[in-house]
């Protein structure tokens, strides 16, 4: 290759997986993006990564019923629908990676293992809807 050749390379994408990758290490030492995920987290991974491109798409979306509120009785675009059906797969797939980790399954330093110990002791301030909302929190608000 000559110092002449250049080619144009797209780095948001890559950015932004690696962001996730390492949101995800921290708070379920796991990854989901890249060639080298681990083999036995491939279904999980293609769960997390359409959850994220739905909730990217849906987070630009327009609202009509945001507007004219008596539109939002007739959803035309199917909004509303969307929105309930991609907050059911998000709780089920936080609820599945909590459920791991207080199987046993992963014992690792990540954060669902600090607030799973700190849920021992305080049940009343850690519960798993909590738990699941400070993941959100911490992951989801890089979007």
């Amino acid at each position: 290759m000559s110092c002449n050749d250049f080619s144009e390379v797209e780095l948001k994408p890559m950015f932004s997986e690696m962001t996730f990758n390492t949101i995800m290490r921290m708070v379920s030492g796991k990854r989901y993006y890249g060639n080298d995920c681990d083999v036995t987290h491939v279904e999980q991974a293609r769960l997390f990564r359409e959850i994220i491109k739905e909730i990217v798409t849906l987070g630009g979306a327009n609202n009509v019923g945001d507007f004219l509120g008596f539109l939002r009785w007739f959803d035309f675009d199917g909004l509303e629908k969307r929105l309930k059906n991609i907050s059911k797969r998000t709780d089920s797939f936080l609820q599945g990676l909590i459920d791991e980790h207080r199987l046993g399954k992963r014992n690792t330093n990540t954060m669902i293992d600090h607030l799973l110990t700190q849920q021992q002791s305080q049940p009343e301030y850690y519960t798993d809807q909590i738990i699941k909302g400070l993941i959100v929190v911490s992951n989801f608000n890089y979007i």
